[in-house]
C-alpha cells in the first residue's frame, strides 16, 4: 500500500511541473538566450538508490512527453536521459553508502544545501548545455550555446531552490 501511494505521489508529481513547466515557464519570453525547465526538479528528487535503467527510462519517456508537447524532436529526451545518466553517476562518487542504501528522495532538508545546490547546479547545467548544442546542431556558436546553458541553468537551478523551499518541506517527526 504504500508503495502504490509511492508511485502516484511521483505520478502526480511528475503531471503538476510537466503542465507547469508546459503552460507556464515554457510560455515565458525572458529572453531568447534563457529557457529555464522546472521539469529537472521531478528527475533530480527521484530516490537516490532507485536502479540506473529505470531511471533513465523514466527520464527518457518523460523527456519525450514534454517533447511531444513542445515538438521539439527528441531534444529534451535526449538531454534529460544524458542528465540520468550523470545523475547516476555523480550519486555513486559524491553521496554516501549508507545514504544511498537508504533510498532518501535528494532535496534541501535530506542531503543539506551545499549538497543539493551542487548537484542539482551540476544537472541543470549537463541537461541546458547538451539541450543547447541539440537545438542549433552545430558547434559554430559555441560561446552563445555555452552563455544559453549558463544562463537557463541559473533561471531552472533558481526555480528548482524555490520549489524546494516552498513545497519539499518535512513534517515534524520525519
Amino acid at each position: 500500500m504504500k508503495m502504490l501511494l509511492s508511485i502516484i505521489r511521483y505520478i502526480f508529481r511528475f503531471l503538476f511541473l510537466l503542465l507547469l513547466q508546459v503552460f507556464v515557464i515554457g510560455k515565458l519570453n525572458i529572453d531568447t538566450l534563457i529557457q529555464p525547465n522546472i521539469l529537472i526538479l521531478f528527475f533530480i528528487t527521484l530516490p537516490i538508490n532507485m536502479k540506473p535503467f529505470p531511471t533513465m527510462l523514466i527520464a527518457f519517456l518523460g523527456g519525450l512527453m514534454l517533447d511531444m508537447f513542445n515538438n521539439s524532436a527528441g531534444f529534451n529526451s535526449t538531454a534529460l536521459l544524458t542528465m540520468s545518466f550523470v545523475r547516476i553517476y555523480y550519486i555513486r562518487a559524491f553521496a554516501h553508502i549508507d545514504v544511498i542504501e537508504s533510498g532518501v528522495e535528494p532535496g534541501l532538508i535530506t542531503m543539506g544545501y551545499r549538497w543539493f545546490i551542487l548537484y542539482a547546479a551540476i544537472m541543470c547545467l549537463s541537461y541546458h548545455l547538451l539541450y543547447a548544442f541539440i537545438e542549433s546542431f552545430s558547434f559554430r556558436y559555441i560561446i552563445q550555446n555555452i552563455l544559453s546553458a549558463v544562463l537557463s541553468g541559473a533561471v531552472s537551478l533558481s526555480l528548482i531552490l524555490l520549489f524546494q523551499l516552498l513545497f519539499y518541506r518535512t513534517r515534524k517527526g520525519e
